[in-house]
């Protein structure tokens, strides 16, 4: 249930606050943290890392939740309002990642979610930090094909 309503208030943040002029630089972004979103589904289901239990919602649907709404948008937010500098993207990045531990601190929390094996919220964070400096990449890479 917890995802269906993060789903519901993701779109409703996109569309709210999404410039949708920004739409055809940005979409592409948006689908790579998708394609990112699917890659790790995949590393998880390999290695079970961590799982999901949030009821009513089976436990392989939540990652489509993840993948299709909440990835996209946040990817999308995101490199929106980017700043323009490094040294103000690393607190862009830090601003943004903790939002993401916090969240999952949240779902292990009220156990919506597990971690298994070796897996950590301190991994998770790391991790965040890997694919929000990817998302930036991408765009910049996007961004310099396209000018």
């Amino acid at each position: 249930m917890v995802s269906i309503i993060l789903f519901i208030l993701s779109w409703l943040a996109f569309l709210v606050l999404g410039d949708k002029r920004r739409v055809p630089e940005l979409f592409p972004t948006a689908m790579f943290s998708a394609y990112l979103g699917l890659l790790t589904d995949l590393v998880m289901k390999e290695y079970e890392l961590w799982s999901y239990h949030d009821q009513p919602l089976s436990e392989s649907v939540i990652p489509l939740f993840l993948d299709f709404g909440i990835y996209p948008v946040v990817a999308y937010l995101f490199i929106q309002f980017l700043p323009q500098t490094w040294t103000k993207r690393l607190g862009w990045i830090f601003f943004w990642s903790l939002g993401a531990i916090l969240l999952e601190y949240a779902y292990l929390k009220f156990e919506l979610m597990q971690h298994h094996r070796w897996w950590s919220l301190w991994i998770s964070y790391i991790s965040d930090w890997v694919i929000y400096v990817l998302l930036i990449l991408q765009y910049q890479f996007y961004k310099k094909g396209r000018g």
